[in-house]
């Protein structure tokens, strides 16, 4: 059943922590759990939520986000009214091609905020990997009448999650909301996970005010200097989420997958989740082959050692390989008594009979895409 509910997911998304997997593609489209993308969470969540009409807001990199989403046809999008729309930005002549911030791109598409038929919105992030149920939340927000809600999640032991350094924290003083950055100083505290249900009409409202004013980039920005001139809550999501903001924070997310318990949170909980379907055949285990505590997809053929990793489509795992803690993207060939170790292994790259590649749990290394290693 659908709600009064328009979504916007923001691809302006900080990309330099985990810029070896986002050089030909945007992070939106990173690759994840065998046959996903980062983005089929957002789009599952609000489909699964009952928005049925969903505005994206592309930077850059189009070619990988159009390939996966297409016209929305797998998250049942693909419709006369409402559905999914993408908001490039103007390409001027001359210019340095991509203008600083997102703010440039929503003034690029005003005519198409100001034709939204919703009286709320939800915007979002496509880097925060979750199964949400947002109908709580917009039925808060309505009831409550506020102007903005600020979608949290709840930290304890802060203090030991250095995974969430660097990341907004949102606080109330004298009756005023207000975002800064975890510092690591607090050990209990509230993470904005960069997720505001708004009114439509104060969307506009501050979107008009920042293109006047001429001065700020940055959306989330804009928003967060205005959260004194409205009415602002919070409201706290009570399911868990994986922020993935750099390579460490993908690798973790990833490997938290190979726990049952929660691979049936991330996936069912509170609705499935959609991808682009691609159809392939089972994969082949070969005699000798030996599969730990994995995930494989279809069209592989294993024919050495598998261990705590994640194996994407039409992988080639040679006799005498040995692949452990690591990431292997689709098309990747490992030859013959090659030893992978916390590795994460971009798309079609080919590694040489013998090669010896290590990371560590620290810092995967990093192979990039197409990559050939002799």
């Amino acid at each position: 059943m659908s709600i009064n509910l328009q979504g916007i997911i923001n691809l302006g998304e900080r990309e330099e922590y985990i810029r070896e997997l986002t050089m030909n593609r945007p992070l939106a489209t990173v690759p994840f759990a065998g046959r996903y993308r980062l983005i089929d969470f957002m789009l599952s969540n609000m489909v699964n939520s009952g928005i049925d009409s969903i505005s994206l807001i592309v930077k850059n990199k189009f070619h990988s986000l159009n390939d996966h989403i297409g016209p929305g046809k797998d998250w049942d999008l693909d419709r006369k009214t409402g559905g999914l729309r993408m908001l490039y930005p103007d390409l001027e002549p001359d210019s340095n091609l991509i203008s600083i911030g997102d703010i440039p791109i929503v003034r690029s598409n005003l005519a198409h905020f100001a034709s939204l038929k919703k009286d709320h919105i939800l915007l979002t992030r496509s880097n925060y990997i979750g199964n949400i149920d947002f109908r709580p939340a917009y039925e808060e927000h309505v009831k409550k009448g506020n102007d903005i809600t600020v979608l949290t999640r709840r930290i304890r032991q802060g203090r030991m999650r250095i995974d969430l350094l660097g990341m907004d924290i949102i606080q109330k003083r004298n009756g005023t909301y207000s975002i800064g950055r975890n510092l690591g100083n607090q050990n209990n505290f509230d993470l904005s996970i960069e997720m505001f249900l708004m009114k439509k009409s104060v969307f506009l409202r501050i979107v008009h005010e920042t293109i006047e004013e001429g001065v700020e980039p940055y959306l989330k920005k804009a928003i967060i200097s205005r959260l004194s001139d409205y009415k602002v809550d919070t409201y706290t999501v009570d399911v868990d989420i994986l922020p993935i903001h750099s390579i460490q924070q993908y690798y973790n997310a990833s490997l938290t997958i190979l726990d049952p318990i929660y691979a049936q949170y991330l996936f069912y909980k509170n609705g499935k989740i959609y991808t682009k379907v691609k159809d392939a055949p089972s994969t082949l285990y070969a005699t000798g082959s030996e599969v730990n505590n994995s995930l494989i997809a279809n069209g592989c053929v294993i024919e050495g050692t598998v261990e705590n990793s994640i194996i994407f489509r039409d992988v080639h795992i040679g006799r005498g390989a040995v692949v452990r803690n690591s990431i292997v993207f689709q098309d990747t060939q490992i030859s013959s008594r090659a030893n992978m170790n916390y590795c994460i292994i971009d798309k079609f790259v080919h590694i040489g009979s013998g090669k010896v590649l290590m990371g560590d749990g620290g810092l995967p290394y990093v192979i990039s895409k197409g990559a050939s290693i002799r």
